[in-house]
């Protein structure tokens, strides 16, 4: 009895430390329902590749007819000169079934003359089982910034003090003030003159008597 529960105690224990299983693979078939073949447009593979999720342990199937078409795998430089030389790995029969062992870039091309130019390539980029799918950032806002407010001081901002206007003039805006008088004549000198022309006059009379 002592045995048995040491033995389900020790089959519990390896369940709660084992690692977690692998999600299954999946099988990918290039282009869909072009399959392996000089492809409609040129960005045909770069476009079915956009849409899907490559992870390590996954598997590409390249459908062609044997003698048509290859699947050449070729480093990056190769991949966009489309350069045959120096393959990785080449497969000649088809369909080719093609595992993605690790994580990383991976890059295919037919090596039959033309055929890479016209388009038949393909690059995936492959993530681990554990790693996050890659997000999409949000596009930037168009939307105008608001101006941010001003600092607070921790005291209200002191008004201005209201500026004085002068009051009204009584006589309107147009009145204006009239000039000054003359001044009056000097008496004395009014009786100055008065006393010469007395005196002349007499001087003349006295001289008509006599």
């Amino acid at each position: 009895m002592a045995a048995k529960s040491i033995l389900a105690a020790v089959v519990l224990l390896l369940a709660v430390v084992a690692p977690p299983r692998m999600a299954s693979a999946a099988t990918h078939t290039v282009g869909d329902s072009i399959g392996w073949n000089i492809p409609p447009e040129p960005t045909s593979y770069s476009d079915w590749a956009a849409t899907k999720t490559f992870l390590a342990g996954d598997i590409l199937l390249f459908n062609f007819t044997t003698g048509q078409h290859d699947v050449t795998e070729v480093t990056k430089a190769s991949f966009d000169s489309c350069a045959t030389t120096n393959p990785i790995s080449s497969t000649k029969s088809g369909p080719a079934r093609i595992t993605l062992t690790d994580a990383g870039s991976r890059h295919f091309i037919c090596s039959f003359a033309g055929h890479c130019g016209t388009g038949q390539k393909l690059s995936v980029t492959v993530r681990s089982q554990s790693s996050p799918p890659p997000t999409t950032a949000p596009p930037p806002s168009n939307k105008p910034k608001k101006p941010s407010p001003p600092p607070h001081s921790g005291h209200p901002p002191k008004a201005s003090p209201p500026t004085a206007t002068p009051p009204p003039s009584e006589n309107g805006p147009s009145a204006q003030t009239p000039p000054a008088a003359p001044p009056p004549r000097n008496s004395a000198t009014s009786l100055g003159g008065f006393g010469v022309f007395f005196s002349a006059g007499l001087t003349i009379a006295v001289a008509l008597i006599y």
